[in-house]
């Protein structure tokens, strides 16, 4: 099994945007989140991930098929002491529970260094489990907080878990 993360162009904004609908309706469970008139959901402003270089998405590519992305956002878009925030992982659920989001965050993080977050909503055990999981096989120390939010076009507020750790 070959893994690799490939950076998005701007011509991969409808396959992104594909993706991240199908993202939108797993955390939608945890969210609460509803469709629009289209029988989409609301990706509000995700597409500057291909126009901003603070923001670096990558596409998740299992044996030359993408299975998934990870998005990272550095300054501006991350809090006042963070150099980067992973702000979003997803893979297809036809491919998890194989190895694949651990390897693919181990090859985005050899790209990374400095201070860096990573948020899951306290809601999705799944998630939160995945990544303890991840920094207890990969031996990372990190600190663990939780945060209540507002998230833009959700209604309430929700509990984010959140961990840091330096790289």
């Amino acid at each position: 099994m070959k893994i690799q993360v490939i950076r998005m162009k701007r011509e991969d904004q409808e396959k992104f945007l594909n993706l991240y609908n199908l993202y939108l309706y797993d955390l939608s469970e945890y969210n609460g989140d509803e469709l629009k008139e289209d029988g989409k959901f609301d990706p509000t402003n995700t597409y500057l991930y291909l126009e901003r270089d603070e923001l670096q998405p990558f596409f998740i590519i299992k044996d030359d098929k993408v299975v998934g992305f990870i998005l990272i956002c550095s300054a501006p878009f991350v809090s006042d002491g963070i150099d980067y925030s992973i702000q979003e992982l997803f893979v297809l659920k036809k491919y998890r529970g194989n190895q694949i989001a651990g390897k693919a965050v181990e090859l985005v993080l050899e790209k990374l260094e400095g201070k860096i977050r990573v948020e899951q909503l306290k809601a999705n055990k799944a998630a939160v489990h995945f990544w303890k999981k991840f920094y207890n096989q990969t031996d990372i120390k990190y600190s663990e907080g939780e945060e209540v939010v507002e998230i833009e076009g959700l209604e309430g507020k929700h509990i984010i878990v959140f961990q840091e750790f330096k790289r």
